[in-house]
């Protein structure tokens, strides 16, 4: 990595259809503006997964000017279309996002994976939930292993490791635990995902050896993004997240939306990146 910062856009929770008035080309301003090094997008790009909503979602992405790592969410899967649903949940995700998207990438020292963790059906009342398959916590080691000379790994998902306990009828993602232990041990830093529609910075120390408090552990910092454009907040404004990484440390600037109908940054968090022990 250079000497400059890598600087991030994490945007989540955009809901096509049910976006607040003129969020979104205030939000494409902003990015502008700042100009990231890359865009993250994780996941609930539309509403109901229809085709007007990902038509809207496509024309959005496509202004975007700079590299986008992108993952869909549980609202992007069909709600209604069950055919599409159950058989072909993605395909218009495919058709409209994928083209302008990526699910890796390696730029300036750092290493982005996206990994999708939006199903079309979960086994209890709500389909919300999402998990990861033993087939992608291999696929995320297989790739920090492939790029453990990165000075920066960060992982992209929708659904949350850390649940807030004001938040009832969530729950955390599925093989959440498994998939720790996998950037534990693969030195991932950055864990960059949405669903919640709350901004938020926690993190785990993940031991590398059988007990937390034994030397060596490795600090992952869970970052969650609010909705940047959508009506439907949890007691926060529309936001998106500022990160920059380097120099040690990941910088985390909220940025809000306010009454001026600008994106205006709040207070930067500085996330001192722990040094795993070898």
């Amino acid at each position: 990595m250079t000497g400059m910062p890598f600087r991030v856009a994490h945007i989540s929770d955009l809901h096509f259809d049910r976006v607040v008035e003129g969020a979104s080309d205030s939000l494409l301003d902003s990015i502008g503006a700042r100009e990231p090094d890359a865009v993250v997008l994780s996941g609930d790009f539309t509403m109901a997964g229809t085709p007007d909503e990902y038509r809207s979602a496509e024309a959005f992405v496509r202004r975007i000017g700079a590299p986008i790592v992108a993952t869909p969410g549980n609202h992007d899967i069909p709600a209604y279309a069950l055919f599409e649903r159950f058989f072909r949940p993605l395909r218009r995700y495919r058709r409209h996002i994928e083209p302008w998207t990526l699910d890796r990438l390696v730029l300036n020292g750092c290493a982005m994976l996206s990994l999708n963790t939006a199903r079309p059906w979960d086994l209890s009342w709500n389909w919300s939930h999402g998990r990861f398959s033993h087939k992608q916590i291999d696929e995320a080691d297989a790739f920090f292993a492939e790029h453990s000379s990165a000075d920066a790994r960060v992982l992209v998902a929708h659904h949350p490791f850390y649940v807030p306990e004001d938040l009832p009828g969530f729950r955390t993602v599925g093989n959440g635990e498994r998939m720790l232990a996998v950037l534990a041990r693969r030195r991932v830093s950055l864990v960059l995902t949405g669903h919640l529609h709350r901004q938020d910075a926690s993190h785990r120390d993940m031991p590398l050896d059988e007990a937390f408090d034994e030397p060596g552990a490795h600090r992952v910092y869970l970052v969650q993004a609010s909705t940047a454009t959508s009506e439907r907040q949890r007691d926060q404004p529309n936001a998106y997240n500022w990160i920059e990484i380097g120099s040690g440390r990941v910088a985390l600037t909220p940025m809000v939306l306010g009454e001026s109908g600008r994106f205006e940054p709040e207070a930067t968090e500085s996330l001192p990146v722990f040094e795993a022990s070898k």
